[in-house]
This record gives C-alpha cells, structure tokens and sequence, in this order.
C-alpha cells in the first residue's frame, strides 16, 4: 500500500484541479452508520417519497419527526480526520472542488474559508421552500412539530418548506449536477473518498473524469464497479490511509 499511497500523494501535488467526491464512508469514522448498512437511518425509517411528502400532512409531519431524530444524532457526533483531510485539500488550490453525496453538515463544520462545495443530495441541517428556495432554520419546524402545532409555509410564498435534503423521487437539482459534471470534465485528479460508486447520477462521474483523460483514485473500505478502471485504489478505511498521504 506504501507505494500506491506514495503515488497518490504525487498526483495531489501536480494536479492543477482536483475534484473529491464523498460518501457515507467518510462519516463513518464520526460514529454515522451508512444510511443503507444494517444500522444504518432507512433500515429503521422507511424512505418517505416527494410526491408522499407533497400530498399528505400526515407524511410531512412524519418526515419533520425523522429529521428531529436524525439532527439529535448529528449534534452528538463530530467531524473526523477525513473532513479536516479535505478541507486541507480544497485550501491547496482555489480551483479544487468537493461534490459530496453526504446531507449530515460535517463538512462545512470544519471549514473555514472553503466554499467550493456541491451538496449533491442536499443538507438536513437547513430547511428550503420548495417553491421560491427561501433557506430557513430547522427550530421553527421542530417546535411546531413538538408541540403539535400547524407546520409553517413560507413567509414569502406560502409555499411548502421541507428539509433541504433530495428526497426518493424529488428532482436533483439541476444546477448542482450540471455544474459537478462541467468540474469533473475539467479536473486533473478525480479522487473518490468512501462512496461505493452505485447511487446515480453520481455515480457516472468517474466515468466523465477518465472520459476527459483525469486520473481516477479511491479510496475506499470495500469494492467499487470502478475499481478496474482506476489509476489507484485502495480498499481500506479512509483515515488510516490519509494518515500516511503527504501533502507537504
């Protein structure tokens, strides 16, 4: 592994663009099982759909309820050395870019000066309109939850106001997957940090980085579909392999 490892830390240094994407892997390590693994959120929450959500109170209301939950485990949970491993790698270069698949916040938690993000699936700490995109705080939700009270539409729309998170059915955001795509096609290095590489329409981004003649590294716990296709891989636990990753 000594000499992958060492490889890669010389592709980092020479690469003018470099584009990480994220996954449930790299939260992982801050105490957040894998959505989908056998404790992971969805194993115990059954997914609520979009159009469910637009239809009934009933689902909005549950879905408000989970996202109490899930914020109550975020707050116990910090980020971990893989966050603060890719906030180092965006301070290298202004054009270096994140698209993460994750929606728990960890990322921004340890960022300073970096706005080169794309949230690819949405956040769950933060609310949005679903008609004119007003961002909110989640408290005013949760409380009118908590004390079964009517939950608030939009101030200025009186649209409906739902976690900022893409649900199963919802529409990507356009903007956000166009824009990954355009970075992608022009990055050096595509390096993957703890996705397994299956979600769609993400999952095609490795394909446009190698495509575009980018070098294509992973680093992650278990097998991708991409591994045969890449310049590195590395099947172990992100943050014994950043430990050693130089960057100096």
């Amino acid at each position: 592994m000594s000499n992958r490892i060492r490889e890669l830390s010389n592709l980092i240094k020479n690469s003018n663009r470099i584009i990480i994407l994220t996954g449930a892997g790299i939260s992982t390590d801050s105490g957040l099982p894998d959505f989908r693994s056998d404790n992971g959120f969805w194993k115990s929450n059954k997914p609520i759909y979009f159009n469910d959500f637009i239809k009934s109170e009933q689902s909005r209301i549950l879905s408000w309820k989970r996202n109490i939950e899930l914020n109550k485990l975020l707050e116990e949970i910090n980020p971990n050395e893989g966050h603060r491993f890719v906030s180092k790698l965006l301070d290298l270069n202004e054009d270096n870019f994140l698209v993460t698949q994750n929606i728990d916040g960890l990322h921004q938690r340890v960022f300073k000066k970096n706005t080169n993000i794309i949230e690819i699936h949405g956040n769950a700490t933060s609310a949005k309109c679903l008609e004119c995109k007003k961002e909110y705080s989640l408290k005013i939700f949760h409380d009118a939850v908590r004390n079964d009270e009517p939950i608030p539409a939009c101030h200025d729309c009186s649209g409906l106001i739902k976690v900022a998170t893409i649900s199963f059915g919802q529409p990507m955001n356009a903007d956000d997957l166009s824009d990954a795509r355009n970075l992608t096609a022009g990055c050096d290095l595509f390096l993957v940090l703890g996705s397994s590489l299956v979600v769609q329409p993400v999952a095609s981004l490795p394909k446009i980085a190698l495509e575009n003649n980018a070098k294509l590294a992973i680093i992650n716990n278990d097998e991708t579909p991409y591994d045969g296709l890449a310049d590195i891989v590395i099947n172990e636990k992100i943050n014994e392999v950043i430990a050693k990753i130089n960057l100096d």
